[in-house]
């Protein structure tokens, strides 16, 4: 590296960089001492070179081009700025390279301008061509070119025509394959062959051209480079293997004849003049071919080097076994987040807070989406806890900690304004918690503040003498190099030790105020710090010397390490407690009490604040008006923080609810109930996502630690259950958790028991203790039983031999749910109590024989008993398969509605009800159409899928039913005779079809046959995959304002024969039939009464999207069945994706208008009494939906179960 002095004892270094071929050269210009020259002691100065083109002549004249980091002054002088290190790099492209520049520097400081030159005064000349020459020389253009080759490359083509010749027995026709191929036990021909591929090389050099020859026993791969750099230059490939794209390199057990190892599983070896390299391997003898060969390039001139990449920043990737299906898993340069902070967590040699925080902070200054702050929140909490490594071989100075704890802060600061996503709000809030305050101007004051203490006291600093404090010596270290948060916890430790003289009294401290244990004090010097006491010790582990007249001294730096670092002191947490105190009182005693901290009297102030916030802790025994306040408090902060519009209308219907004239009557408190409901189902679901996110991001940390070549793996201790933490602490799990406290008394004063019933049914057996559904036995147990579960998703199957399923309230489902349904049709107890102690106490009889009872109002009960209930008739599984007799050839590819009547064994049960549904006028049937049985089977025989019914078969035979739904979807063509014909059908409502992708849409339909939960009921009915049809009824989705469903004869317990249950949700029917969380309106109508027993707390509503669209519904020859519920088992997919809004029913007539509400559901009970008049009487389970015209549009009617 070249230096220019410069006149008065300051000089310019020079760092020439690049250079090689037309990659361009760097000139990095570094001013020093210039500070001391001209006695610049604070503060910051300006500076500039000030420079041209030197040309022949020896005047200056412009660059043909400006160089990166530089631009015009006056139209002959550039100008390059320097930074605040004194620094500036200049970067010239390929051919634009002067042969020599002169410049000289200068530095503007206090309102003065200094122009700097060399000794005698003259200009600074640097020789551009000389450093090019050092480092590369192809800089200056004319001198790179592509080296030498033969025409013909004899060797390779030998090769090829092997592989040939073996492969040439091979005479069968290809078989298609779609899907990727299992890896063969034994080589055949077809997995001979030879492929090839071209990558070029970043920075424009050229590229790199590559062969692989895979024959029986012999693999080459054959690279030829095609780089256009100087013929001095020494061109090495630097390689490794992998078993897949992206993935880290693995040890290699045999290298090839011409390669040499580099390290554990690097390999090197030079190309011979540039131009051409073989690699030979062999198949299953050592040196073993690798699956992918990656590698980057070398290159070496003289004193200089280059590592050079593939264009994008990513290794060269060569698939030598790999098949061309195997996707890279890195396709670009551009990591992901994920991987970014797994990498510098786990993987990186030098890594420390410092680092961690300048990484979040990029993160923050960019767009932040729900990714970014989850990492954000991740490792910033766990580093807050310790659970991260903070010191890892690496220093830093305190003032460039200071500044980026100041700099994260107002970042973060920003992005929680600006995030729109109150969940990205939540996990950034979640993170300033773990952020010091930061203070640039103080970080420099650590430094000086340690060496004045210890120069004041005469503490030995390195060679000046003194006394000999180890501790201090070490301590004075990590304040320079590694000052961070734990050193307010370290100096409280100290002053404990200089007021005590107790060394444990020093460790206590440490550990209360920073949870610091003598191993971390150890680990300090192991991460970075070195000895500097000579002694051998580690970090901070030494004795101090007591001396206890530095104590204010210490005390006050004490002070300047809070300023600095702090964020977790009284003053800090009082304001972060800001609007979540239980009322203003409260808020202003613990600000009172931080003020007056010295204060004898401040003690009897704390008691007094911890008893107010004590006697609120206990939400039972607040008066209800006085809770209501309370919710309204705890709502009003959240939403003040959240900006969350679905909590905004919760808080607006609580509001409206106060309005009310007839508040604590039984019909408000069923609304006080629901908007209860909604707002804690709001809070839990933010809660669980951001438990599922952090819980994720450390997960994913824990993996990349475990993985070979980590430098760091986090305990499983800290990280196994860290996302529920969290989310354990915030304000929504707590509001909700007060809800669900308060809401079992409210559903009390509106006149309701704790139980709910959807689906009576057989009474007795041994109580089961399930946690969720995932545990549900998938074969039919031995005995009867009971079973308690504590989650549900609506979508279960319930199998044979449970008679009863009890969950708590938060999980009740829907009357329409497929659970529902099932528990129905299988005369199995369904309820949800809201009383926690009745569950406690059936949990407590796990295993005991019961014998419960439902009586007329739907209060559950039970009594022991020492019989074994019976079990269930299994003959209906053996009927069930003989009636599903296979359907005729299809008649067409679609039918119209007026012919579903004329094949009614060719299609659904939804499509022959909604035809033989004789419309008056009260309420219209959407225009329709049904692709009939056998279509599908058609398609999988189709010419155009030759083979994709064979390979299907292969996926379900290895029992992978999402890799058979997925296969399908991707794979199978569709008839073409089936849009036509839908067109013809449908008529003007065939547009709906051109809202998306329609053939998706019936693709997955079809491919739901596969379903888990289809699979699963097929086999506990004894129902094989052949004697399963799938028809598929299309229709335009109606624009809703409401769905409902309409129980001609309610399945409520003690319900009269002649009473309707009648459910309402706002927007589409998904809401119901998914089993959506949050409940629907639910009343039941006999005549002219109307009894609302549940108002409707469902967050968020279902909407047709702008333009509308069209639904496939599956129709299978399974559904509606005697003995077999099969609704809800298969998909159905609409071709545009709905949307999810959530619900304002703060404006919602079906919660204030009574008017409204009664006639609607009057209207609705005339219909389902029409409807079910039109089925000869039978009972009816009606679907359909209120158009915004308010239409009545039936969209189904089953026989009820």
């Amino acid at each position: 590296m070249p230096t220019y002095p410069i006149d008065g004892g300051a000089e310019i270094a020079v760092n020439p960089s690049g250079g090689f071929g037309k990659a361009p050269l760097s000139l990095n210009f570094q001013c020093r001492h210039v500070r001391r020259m001209l006695s610049i002691n604070s503060g910051g100065f300006a500076g500039r070179l000030h420079w041209a083109v030197l040309n022949a002549d020896g005047a200056w004249q412009a660059p043909a081009v400006q160089p990166d980091g530089s631009q015009d002054c006056d139209g002959t002088a550039s100008s390059a700025h320097l930074n605040g290190d004194g620094n500036v790099t200049m970067t010239f492209r390929s051919g634009q390279v002067p042969e020599k520049i002169t410049f000289v520097l200068v530095i503007e400081v206090g309102g003065q301008t200094h122009w700097l030159k060399g000794p005698g005064g003259e200009n600074f000349v640097v020789d551009v061509a000389a450093l090019a020459a050092e480092v590369g020389g192809g800089g200056l253009g004319g001198e790179a070119r592509v080296a030498p080759r033969e025409p013909t490359w004899p060797e390779l083509e030998k090769a090829k025509a092997a592989v040939a010749s073996a492969a040439k027995s091979d005479t069968s026709a290809p078989v298609v394959r779609r899907r990727r191929a299992k890896a063969p036990a034994m080589v055949n021909s077809s997995d001979l062959f030879v492929k090839a591929g071209e990558m070029q090389v970043e920075q424009g050099l050229g590229s790199i051209k590559w062969t692989a020859t895979v024959g029986a026993d012999e693999v080459n791969v054959f690279l030829e480079a095609l780089l256009e750099l100087s013929e001095d230059a020494e061109v090495s490939l630097h390689w490794g293997a992998a078993p897949s794209a992206g993935s880290e390199w693995q040890p290699i057990d045999t290298l090839p004849s011409n390669c040499k190892a580099f390290d554990d599983v690097a390999a090197r070896v030079v190309v011979p003049g540039q131009a051409r390299l073989v690699l030979s391997f062999k198949r299953a003898q050592a040196p073993k071919a690798p699956r992918w060969l990656s590698f980057v390039l070398y290159i070496k001139f003289g004193s200089g080097e280059l590592w050079l990449k593939r264009d994008g920043g990513d290794n060269f990737w060569v698939p030598v076994l790999a098949t061309g299906e195997e996707v890279p898993q890195t396709a670009t340069s551009e990591q992901s987040l994920s991987q970014r902070f797994c990498q510098a967590e786990t993987r990186y040699q030098h890594f420390t807070q410092f680092q961690r925080l300048c990484a979040c902070s990029d993160v923050l200054a960019a767009e932040v989406d729900f990714e970014a702050a989850a990492w954000i929140a991740t490792v910033l909490c766990l580093a807050d806890a310790k659970a991260l490594e903070w010191y890892r071989k690496s220093g830093y100075q305190p003032k460039d900690m200071a500044h980026a704890q100041e700099r994260i802060g107002g970042v973060m600061s920003a992005a929680v304004s600006n995030a729109q996503d109150p969940r990205i709000r939540t996990l950034l809030r979640l993170a300033v918690k773990a952020v010091p305050r930061g203070s640039s101007g103080g970080g420099d004051a650590i430094r000086h503040g340690i060496l004045n203490i210890m120069r004041t006291h005469g503490i030995k600093e390195g060679h000046r003498p003194g006394i000999e404090c180890k501790f201090i010596e070490q301590w004075h270290q990590k304040l320079h190099t590694n000052s961070a948060p734990d050193d307010i916890a370290i100096c409280e430790g100290y002053l404990a030790y200089l007021s005590s003289g107790n060394v444990d009294e020093m460790y206590r401290v440490m550990w209360e105020c920073g949870k610091l244990t003598r191993e971390d004090l150890g680990k300090m010097c192991q991460m970075g710090f070195k000895d500097h006491t000579k002694s051998g010790g580690r970090g901070l582990n030494f004795t101090p010397v007591h001396l206890p007249h530095m104590y204010n001294d210490v005390k006050s730096f004490l002070g300047l390490l809070k300023h600095v670092h702090g964020g977790s002191d009284l003053f800090s947490l009082c304001e972060a407690c800001k609007g979540q105190y239980p009322d203003h009182e409260s808020e202003c005693l613990a600000f009172d009490i931080f003020h007056s901290r010295d204060d004898p009297f401040s003690m009897g102030k704390i008691l007094d604040l911890r008893r107010s916030l004590a006697e609120r802790s206990n939400v039972a025994e607040i008066p209800r008006d006085g809770l209501l306040t309370f919710i309204f408090q705890i709502l009003e902060d959240l939403m003040m923080s959240r900006h969350d519009p679905s909590l905004q209308q919760g808080y607006a219907l609580l509001q409206k609810l106060m309005q009310q004239s007839n508040k604590w009557t039984p019909e408000w408190c069923k609304m006080l109930h629901a908007a209860f409901d909604r707002i804690a189902l709001t809070c839990t679901a933010t809660a669980d996502v951001i438990s599922t996110a952090l819980q994720n991001c450390a997960d994913e940390l824990l993996e990349a630690g475990s993985k070979p070549g980590a430098v760091f793996c986090p305990d499983s201790k800290h990280l196994g259950t860290f996302g529920e933490e969290k989310a354990r602490c915030l304000t929504e799990r707590v509001l909700a958790q007060t809800l669900k406290v308060f809401m079992p008394q409210v559903r009390r004063w509106s006149g309701l028991g704790p139980w709910e019933v959807v689906a009576a049914g057989g009474l007795g057996g041994a109580v089961g203790i399930l946690q969720s559904c995932h545990e549900l036995p998938t074969e039919a147990p031995s005995e009867a039983q009971l079973l308690v579960l504590e989650t549900m998703t609506g979508w279960e199957d319930i199998p044979a031999n449970i008679n009863a399923i009890l969950l708590p309230a938060g999980q009740a489902v829907d009357t329409l749910s497929h659970v529902a349904i099932r528990a129905r049709n299988q005369e199995v107890l369904l309820a949800s109590c809201d009383e926690e102690q009745q569950l406690q106490e059936l949990r407590k009889l796990q295993g005991q024989n019961l014998r419960l009872q439902v009586s007329a109002t739907g209060e559950v009960t039970w009594t022991a008993t020492s019989e074994k209930s019976k079990l269930k008739d299994s003959s209906a599984a053996a009927f069930l398969a003989e009636t599903m007799q296979p359907p005729p050839p299809p008649p067409s590819a679609v039918l119209k509605a007026s012919d579903f009547t004329k094949n009614p064994k060719s299609i659904g049960g939804k499509s022959l009800h909604l035809a033989e549904l004789m419309a008056d006028g009260t309420y219209r049937v959407p225009t329709s159409a049904t692709i009939p049985y056998g279509i599908f089977e058609q398609a999988l025989k189709d010419k155009a899928n030759e083979g994709l019914e064979e390979e299907l078969q292969e996926v379900l035979a290895e029992g992978d039913m999402a890799e058979a739904r997925k296969f399908l979807e991707e794979e199978l063509a569709v008839p073409s005779s089936v849009r036509p014909a839908l067109d013809a059908a449908l008529g003007e409502a065939s547009k709906a079809l051109d809202a998306g992708d329609w053939q998706r849409a019936l693709k997955r339909v079809w491919a739901s046959k596969w379903t888990d939960r289809a699979v699963a009921s097929r086999e506990q009915m004894k129902v094989p995959d052949k004697a399963l049809y799938l028809a598929v009824l299309v229709q335009p989705v109606v624009h809703a304002r409401y769905a409902f469903v309409i129980h001609t004869r309610s399945p409520l317990p003690g319900a009269s024969p002649s009473s309707a249950l009648v459910e309402l949700c706002v927007g589409l029917g998904e809401s119901l039939v998914s089993n959506a969380p949050g409940r629907a309106l639910s009343a039941s109508v006999e005549g002219q009464a109307i009894n609302v027993h549940v108002y409707p707390s469902k967050p968020e509503g279902v909407f047709v999207p702008p333009g509308g669209t069209a639904i496939f519904r599956s129709d299978s020859n399974g559904e509606d069945l005697e003995g077999f519920a099969g609704a809800g088992l298969y998909d159905s997919v609409t071709v545009k994706d709905c949307e999810h809004r959530s619900v304002d029913y703060a404006e919602e007539p079906l919660f204030f208008d009574e008017q409204f509400r009664s006639q609607l559901l009057l209207q609705l009970f005339q219909i389902g009494r029409q409807i079910e008049k039109n089925f000869g009487g039978q009972a009816q389970d009606i679907e359909g939906a209120v158009a915004e015209d308010g239409t009545i549009v039936i969209t189904q009617s089953r026989p009820q179960v």
